[in-house]
């Protein structure tokens, strides 16, 4: 592995990880009361939920992550199937799941920006034929940088916005910083 992959590689995943200027997503997304979690503060232009913001994260990284690994991949509806149908999760599993799923992914995620066969600056091989196949496509990178740096990017503004509901609902900063036990 050449000099120039190895940091590329550890700069996507120093950003996926969140690390850099800003505080880590473990920190970010637990220690959330059940009761703040499908509020959606009233001094925001646009206010979304904490369950909101989750979802739409995890539901975009999965999206991003699969254009990267599926030649069959099919875009989703946009809006419609990027943010949940409620304000507040249906249940502390539904909840929790997300949360794992959404940390399961990521590590997916790490793990195919570090897997020494992907040559990240290359073509991803499907990527053309997707775009000219889905016309909600057309927003996707070519490359695996690109789509890695893009969940990176997006990630990274809604946990913004996730500490910016945290902060207005009071529920900031988290009295730890330690993933639940329940995390899987």
């Amino acid at each position: 592995m050449s000099a120039e992959s190895a940091a590329l590689r550890t700069h996507l995943t120093t950003q996926l990880e969140a690390t850099v200027a800003r505080r880590s997503y473990d920190e970010i997304l637990y220690s959330v009361p059940p009761a703040a979690r499908g509020v959606q503060p009233h001094r925001l232009p646009e206010s979304y939920s904490l369950w909101q913001i989750l979802e739409h994260m995890r539901i975009c990284q999965s999206e991003y992550f699969r254009f990267c690994v599926d030649a069959d991949y099919t875009s989703p509806t946009w809006p419609d199937d990027y943010w949940p149908d409620t304000v507040a999760p249906p249940s502390d599993d539904a909840w929790n799941h997300s949360l794992n799923q959404f940390r399961r992914e990521l590590q997916s995620i790490k793990e195919l920006v570090n897997d020494p066969s992907i040559a990240l600056t290359d073509a991803i091989p499907h990527a053309d034929a997707v775009r000219e196949r889905e016309e909600n496509a057309s927003y996707h990178g070519s490359t695996y940088a690109d789509e890695i740096a893009a969940i990176a990017d997006h990630n990274a503004y809604h946990l913004g916005q996730f500490v910016t509901v945290r902060r207005l609902l009071g529920v900031w900063p988290p009295e730890t910083i330690e993933p639940p036990e329940w995390v899987g």
